[in-house]
């Protein structure tokens, strides 16, 4: 990401859940704005889900596209050094009192690295100070889910929590890319994730928009992935599971067809009987029937 051949790194302590003090979510206001000059006095993460950024830290340009992340440290100088339209969440977080911040891990002493077997210490957690992710979805929804914690609880220690599981997150993610995990592997553990989703939402009217909105992707290229997977679409696998839920209802159940539409997110008896048969080639009472 960097403009420089050694990449940076920060140390960590997460034996305590790390301090939140705030988050959102930003996007440019035009195509001509650029990061203000500025040196806090907290760490800022930003994760960027469209463009790309371009930042400057003291002395070093950054340029991060989409799904791609920067930590700035505290107490140095941050400044955009050229246009950037891009959205991107924000989090500023402090490690706890009397730690010690490590801009450069490289500069971190053999106590804080390594224990017996030659490792970084189990409560010390290393992370580049930028990179890109393998599943920005993920990290999205985490930040989502973070920013609705915020809103609903106000609850700072499930913030100081949230935070520290999105570190953890990033942190497991670079090294699923150290791994080299390949991207068929990744795709199928999304395909997998939406289809856990259909199945919890069955019950409900939900939708290829509402999917690719949670997984942080677009409705078109999401359906793609899915269906180069799976071999159907995701409004295809939709109506299928819908399906078989409906027929189980028929099946194991005395509920009245009007109760089961309603119980399957439809918003009448009408509808209901419209796209069961669509399906399958008859009515639910013409299937009930055959019971």
């Amino acid at each position: 990401m960097g403009k420089t051949s050694q990449q940076k790194e920060l140390i960590f302590n997460i034996n305590k859940p790390l301090i939140f003090n705030w988050a959102g979510e930003f996007k440019a206001p035009s195509a001509n704005w650029q990061h203000l000059s500025r040196t806090l006095y907290d760490y800022e993460l930003m994760f960027v889900t469209n463009g790309t950024l371009y930042i400057k830290a003291d002395d070093t340009e950054y340029e991060i596209p989409e799904g791609s992340y920067i930590i700035l440290p505290p107490l140095i100088l941050q400044q955009g050094y050229k246009p950037s339209c891009c959205t991107f969440y924000w989090l500023h977080f402090a490690q706890n009192e009397g730690e010690v911040m490590f801009y450069d891990a490289s500069c971190a002493s053999k106590e804080y690295r390594v224990c017996a077997n030659g490792q970084l210490r189990t409560e010390y957690l290393l992370l580049p100070m930028s990179g890109t992710v393998p599943s920005p979805e993920r990290l999205a929804l985490m930040f989502k889910q973070l920013l609705d914690f915020e809103k609903c609880y106000q609850n700072k220690s499930y913030n100081d929590f949230y935070l520290t599981s999105i570190l953890l997150e990033l942190k497991s993610q670079l090294l699923e890319t150290c791994n080299q995990t390949p991207a068929p592997e990744i795709h199928n553990r999304l395909c997998n994730n939406i289809k856990e989703y259909i199945n919890w939402h069955i019950c409900e009217p939900v939708t290829v928009a509402e999917i690719a909105s949670y997984y942080g992707y677009n409705p078109r290229y999401l359906s793609a992935l899915f269906k180069s997977c799976t071999g159907i679409s995701i409004k295809d696998y939709i109506i299928n599971a819908k399906t078989v839920q409906a027929k189980k209802l028929l099946e194991e159940t005395s509920s009245t067809i009007s109760q089961i539409a309603y119980s399957m997110g439809f918003q009448d008896n009408h509808n209901f009987s419209k796209y069961f048969k669509k399906a399958t080639g008859m009515t639910p009472s013409e299937y009930r029937s055959l019971i």
